[in-house]
């Protein structure tokens, strides 16, 4: 992998736990791995992980790195339900 990528899965990595600790407040995950997708495709990096302590509550959560945006988070029923029971509207 050239230093041009790592710096993107780098970068991406950081806004989609800057992301998970500001929208759901999880301040722990453990990140498990990192897809760049051709960018010949699509410009996205997904962040794969759960939170710490909690492995059967795990998410995938896809950043565009040309924006700096999330454009997709999906997560197991157990990370649901958490959310679900601290109060977020899912």
């Amino acid at each position: 992998m050239n230093k041009e990528d790592q710096e993107i899965i780098v970068r991406s990595e950081s806004i989609a736990i800057k992301y998970l600790k500001d929208t759901y407040n999880l301040d722990d995950v453990v990140i498990t791995r990192r897809q760049l997708h051709p960018k010949m495709a699509m410009s996205q990096v997904s962040i794969y992980g759960y939170v710490e302590g909690k492995e059967e509550q795990n998410f995938i959560i896809s950043i565009n790195y040309e924006t700096g945006l999330k454009e997709m988070f999906a997560f197991s029923k157990e990370l649901k339900k958490y959310l679900l029971g601290q109060g977020y509207n899912l």
